[in-house]
């Protein structure tokens, strides 16, 4: 009688995905779908748990990682709280690598041109008209907006909606933290152009109207209006 030839390797246990990761990606989507941003509440521990078909403690340990990477606060006693990206090491690890100090407005405004045009193209692609309806409204409060707490409030809340009419989850975040990259830059950079409140709250409009019409040859023209660098006649500089 032979021997019963034994396996030259063990099977190996073929990998499970954990509930708490899953719960991690859950959390996450539901900001994204949502287009919550930076100090948007989360519902609770006890809500996400029961949402998510889950006990409490893996909704605990699903937070406190997405708390590490900065996506989220915990208050506590208070609740549980979109994180800002720019308090982030993500965030703050990039500005550390820019010298603000010597940047050169004319190559500021290339790359943030570049990076716009993308934008402006997807949402020309797929946004429908309730984003579009949605997109003015929040034009409107902005430019109606009397504090600047407001006025960056609302700014920010634009280009979130902007960002989520893309369908482009990647670019939703990836968006938020280069928009609030930009915007750092051009508040620390000397040599750097600003847009000045009025320019910003009225701006926002005309570029819903551009946007509405969803012609890609006025992409220039959209770029240009948002970066406020048209000429007296409103030509693109």
């Amino acid at each position: 009688m032979s021997a019963i030839a034994k396996p030259s390797g063990a099977l190996r246990a073929l990998p499970r995905e954990r509930l708490i990761d899953r719960a991690t990606v859950a959390i996450k989507d539901f900001i994204l779908a949502n287009g919550l941003s930076g100090g948007d509440r989360l519902p609770s521990e006890s809500e996400l748990a029961r949402s998510l078909g889950v006990s409490r403690n893996v909704v605990r340990q699903a937070v406190s990682s997405l708390e590490t990477l900065g996506i989220v606060r915990v208050a506590h006693g208070r609740g549980i709280y979109v994180g800002d990206v720019a308090d982030t090491d993500v965030f703050r690890q990039l500005a550390n690598w820019i010298d603000t100090s010597e940047l050169n407005n004319q190559e500021f405004i290339r790359v943030r041109a570049i990076f716009e045009r993308g934008i402006f193209e997807m949402v020309i692609e797929r946004a429908s008209d309730d984003d579009f309806d949605h997109l003015e409204s929040l034009a409107v409060a902005l430019r109606d907006a009397s504090t600047p707490e407001d006025v960056n409030r609302l700014h920010d809340e634009f280009h979130q909606a902007l960002l989520a009419t893309t369908g482009n989850r990647f670019l939703m975040t990836l968006g938020t933290i280069l928009n609030r990259f930009f915007w750092s830059v051009a508040y620390s950079g000397p040599h750097v152009h600003r847009v000045q409140p009025p320019a910003l709250q009225q701006s926002h409009i005309h570029l819903v109207e551009l946007l509405r019409q969803r012609d890609p040859a006025k992409i220039p023209k959209m770029v240009a209006i948002h970066l406020d660098v048209l000429d007296r006649d409103g030509e693109v500089v």
